[in-house]
């Protein structure tokens, strides 16, 4: 070999290129991780955004109609109703709840769980002053389950 030949040597140039790969391979790793992150973060802002819809619908009733709609009469201080079995009374809109869902997040379901709120012992839904109305989607997502929770307060 000559001393005064400019270039790279063939080993040099072997492991310029292993690096190079082994450095694009890290980044596209990267952009696998980042589309799921993604993909997550748009379930769960079609989750926050579907029970944000049924709070504010259920706000719109009267505060009584917060069980009743439902079919109960109130003697219990907790009830918990499932979007994938509630019955859609006229006008009520709840029927809409269970497709939306699906639509937006397949295989998701909410439920809405409206507990008395009282001192001491909380009293029945009937006798009640206020009420926590939670709303609560859940989801599976891959191998994992998911779930956002939303509440309010009515008095």
């Amino acid at each position: 070999m000559r001393r005064n030949e400019r270039g790279f040597s063939l080993i040099e140039v072997v492991v310029a290129l292993a690096l190079l790969a082994g450095v694009l391979i890290s980044i596209a790793g990267l952009f696998v991780v980042g589309a799921r992150q993604v993909e997550s973060g748009r379930e769960s802002t079609e989750a926050l955004s579907v029970a944000r819809g049924i709070i504010e619908q259920i706000n719109k009733w009267g505060f009584h109609q917060t069980y009743e709609l439902f079919g109960a009469d109130g003697a219990a201080a907790t009830y918990t109703w499932d979007t994938r079995t509630v019955t859609d009374p006229p006008t009520t809109g709840m029927g809409k709840w269970q497709p939306m869902l699906a639509q937006k997040i397949p295989g998701a379901y909410a439920t809405i769980t409206v507990t008395s709120i009282g001192p001491g012992t909380p009293p029945v839904l009937n006798a009640t002053r206020a009420m926590r109305v939670v709303v609560t989607v859940r989801w599976a997502e891959r191998l994992r389950q998911r779930q956002v929770q939303l509440a309010t307060v009515r008095m």
